[in-house]
């Protein structure tokens, strides 16, 4: 007897299947059935029986459903945590991944034979692509910027960029270079502080490098509105691996709202809609209908004797939903490419007054859309902010 287990390889997708593959020389027993056992962090998850592919005698068997409910969310803060490394919203070296155990036995003639064969699989936690699916995986975004946006990236002073970081190695650093509106560099900061996590959530925002540069003896207010823009090269052994370009908006005319958003890697993403919005409520009533008169002993009153009708109808509880529509100026092709991840998101944020509100983008449908196609053209979203409100109750 011998059984063989071939588990996914290379950088296998929580979000997509994952197909463990068995093969057993007592396939062709009577009622044969591999059994596949599921352990994430030495729990069993599942246990789950398969007949055998009837073509080849092999038991398929994909941990995907099972493997996807252990991948957690919860994680978001856009707080700085660490005053020592100020760009660093949240890192480590199992944030994005989840490793699993796959355990495979067989069962016949009323036996059950389990664990004769086991291999650990690390899925990593990134949506499959539209085209070339399998082709494209979150390998080849090892030791770079973990987005699909592009790195050149307009904000205000005061706003916050949430950019991640996929990092495999032994420390890297950033430097931040600014520029003056000659587009001359005035000056260079290398932080001292290494960064060594695999999965890194930076803030690239003014104020986060500010904080950073400040708490490492560089001196505060770093960037100002003397700067048009600055550059963030992440370094790995004194070799600029990937940079980001901000160009400072300095007078926008309306009051922008930030996305936070979770991408198609799994980490957050800032969208910035920096036109108009519209804050607009739908309320939802109950009410109650009653006669619109008193009976007294001489007459039939509509009101009383400070001329107050009586209602005919009492509304006695309301609720009220709010939601915003809000506007993003001329996106580039790459940017509506990349945006088709804001509204398949499972997890967004707008940031309204230095707070951060849960919302649900409303629109179902999503164009693509390009230059050649519609010349520059705006990008319009609806969300409900998910904060129900209860009214007086009578």
């Amino acid at each position: 007897m011998s059984i063989t287990l071939i588990n996914p390889s290379g950088y296998p997708s929580a979000q997509d299947n994952l197909w463990s593959i068995a093969y057993s020389s007592n396939s062709g027993q009577v009622d044969f059935k591999y059994v596949f056992d599921v352990f994430v962090d030495g729990v069993q998850l599942v246990r789950t029986k398969v007949f055998p592919e009837p073509s080849n005698g092999r038991g398929y068997f994909d941990a995907m459903p099972v493997v996807s409910n252990e991948i957690t969310y919860g994680w978001f803060n856009p707080q700085i945590s660490n005053s020592a490394t100020s760009t660093i919203l949240n890192q480590s070296d199992t944030l994005n991944q989840k490793i699993y155990q796959i355990r495979v036995g067989e069962d016949y003639s009323g036996t059950t034979f389990l664990n004769l064969a086991s291999g650990n699989v690390t899925a990593y936690n990134y949506s499959a692509p539209l085209f070339k699916r399998r082709q494209i995986n979150i390998g080849q975004k090892v030791n770079n910027w973990l987005t699909n946006r592009p790195l050149t990236i307009k904000a205000k002073l005061t706003d916050k960029i949430l950019i991640p970081f996929y990092f495999v190695g032994d420390n890297s650093f950033f430097t931040f270079k600014k520029y003056g509106y000659s587009n001359n560099l005035i000056a260079t900061y290398s932080d001292p502080e290494g960064y060594n996590k695999i999965w890194t959530q930076h803030d690239l925002g003014v104020k986060a490098i500010n904080d950073s540069i400040a708490s490492t003896g560089g001196g505060a207010n770093f960037i100002d509105s003397n700067v048009k823009y600055y550059i963030v090269e992440k370094l790995l052994d004194d070799a600029i691996i990937k940079s980001i370009r901000v160009d400072i908006d300095c007078n926008p005319n309306y009051t922008t709202i930030n996305l936070y958003f979770i991408n198609a890697f799994g980490m957050f993403d800032t969208a910035r809609f920096n036109l108009a919005s519209r804050l607009t409520m739908d309320v939802e009533r109950k009410t109650f209908e009653q006669r619109n008169y008193t009976l007294n002993n001489s007459s039939v009153n509509y009101y009383d004797a400070n001329n107050v009708y009586n209602e005919s109808k009492i509304n006695y509880g309301s609720k009220s939903n709010h939601s915003y529509k809000l506007t993003m100026d001329f996106p580039s092709d790459a940017e509506y490419v990349w945006l088709a991840e804001l509204i398949v998101s499972p997890q967004i944020y707008a940031e309204i007054d230095g707070n951060y509100y849960p919302v649900t983008i409303k629109n179902t449908n999503y164009e693509y859309s390009t230059y050649t196609n519609n010349r520059l053209r705006p990008l319009e979203i609806d969300i409900d902010l998910n904060q129900t409100r209860f009214n007086f109750k009578r």
